[in-house]
């Protein structure tokens, strides 16, 4: 068996023109990730008028041990992703349904894909066809080695009412809500064919990652294994 270990943080439009302290935040975020060597580390929700900042300030930072990437997503939904250069990761996306933002897709040499996205907000009939869509595609070019994380934006309380592969299943590193206005919205979902193990979000992360302030979203942390 091979594991990998990922990260996801809605950064809620964290921008030059952002609180310092939520711009800290982000920042001992990342940090605190790389050091740790965790495989993929994906920031949503990231300001258009700032995604060329960060890339160049985190490629000036962390490239010798990983590559830095980004995907546009009109004015406050830009992706950027980080994937250690020793694992090999290969990138592809797709568009959302109806919305101006993308399906990140990152496999190893087709053993395992991990998809990440900023789904549709709001508890909707589209959030749900997005995470079931997604998991269907992943789920037929993988077969069951795969697993779909970031801002899901739909209640984990509500996983029983998605219609998902057989054998998929779900966790979380917190255990009330990750996003200020309520709910388990930022989550990770898994093929059949991969153990999800969630980091503890209280032990895991520092203090100041444990409330909602600055971003309003808490960071995620998972090892996959497959």
């Amino acid at each position: 068996m091979t594991y990998i270990t990922i990260a996801a943080f809605n950064i809620e439009k964290n921008g030059q023109s952002s609180d310092p302290f939520k711009q800290q935040k982000v920042s001992e975020f990342v940090d605190y990730c790389c050091k740790r060597g965790t495989d993929l580390i994906f920031l949503c929700e990231v300001h258009s008028a700032r995604i060329q900042d960060y890339v160049a300030f985190l490629k000036s930072v962390y490239s010798e041990h990983y590559h830095c990437e980004s995907l546009d997503g009109g004015h406050s939904n830009a992706y950027v992703v980080m994937h250690k250069k020793s694992v090999g990761f290969s990138l592809s996306y797709d568009q959302l349904n109806h919305l101006n933002r993308n399906f990140l897709l990152c496999t190893i040499e087709n053993k395992l894909g991990v998809g990440f996205a900023h789904f549709k907000s709001g508890q909707t009939g589209l959030t749900k066809n997005q995470i079931e869509n997604a998991a269907e595609f992943v789920n037929g070019m993988l077969g069951d080695t795969w697993a779909i994380a970031g801002d899901m934006n739909w209640d984990m309380a509500n996983f029983n009412k998605l219609k998902l592969p057989a054998g998929s299943h779900c966790a979380s590193c917190w255990p009330d809500m990750t996003q200020a206005s309520g709910g388990i919205l930022d989550w990770c979902l898994a093929g059949k064919g991969v153990k999800l193990a969630a980091a503890n979000g209280y032990t895991e992360f520092h203090k100041d990652f444990q409330t909602m302030d600055g971003p309003d979203h808490r960071p995620v942390l998972f090892q996959l294994e497959f």
